[in-house]
């Protein structure tokens, strides 16, 4: 639990049975936009990472739906690691935020909801780059982050 980096943990709500619990995420009541694509990461092999990049205007709830992870946040001054466990917390990651994910158990999952649909145009692949547009939004007064994310 806890925050860093403009990112934070979300305890989601969990309804829960002998039969088997559930967890449910709406747009705007769990998280802070509207979901418009969802994905999942599953497979990954061991010691290897994913993310390495970030995004001008995406933002993103991430949960282990299964298994576990870290999730490595910055934002060109902090940085944090969150390590992911249970299927009832999300990762909140706002706009300009660099994301490494690593450390994945066997068999787990990542789900990922998003505020935007697919746009390479939204991508930072290069971390200098990242840096530099942040700095430039920050020169110009143009706040990286939503309102709603504060």
């Amino acid at each position: 639990m806890g925050d860093g980096a403009g990112c934070r943990i979300i305890d989601l709500p969990r309804v829960t049975d002998p039969r088997g619990n559930l967890t449910f995420v709406e747009g705007k009541a769990e998280v802070p936009f509207d979901i418009k694509r969802v994905y999942y990461l599953y497979d990954v092999p061991g010691g290897e990472s994913r993310g390495g990049h970030a995004h001008r205007g995406l933002q993103q709830l991430i949960v282990a739906a299964a298994g576990s992870f870290d999730v490595v946040v910055g934002d060109g001054t902090t940085t944090a690691r969150f390590h992911l466990n249970r299927s009832y917390y999300g990762l909140y990651l706002p706009p300009f935020t660099w994301r490494e994910l690593g450390n994945f158990s066997s068999g787990s999952v990542c789900l990922v909801l998003a505020s935007q649909v697919y746009s390479e145009d939204d991508y930072f692949r290069d971390y200098d780059e990242f840096l530099s547009a942040r700095h430039e939004a920050e020169v110009a007064g143009i706040a990286p982050l939503p309102a709603t994310a504060r």
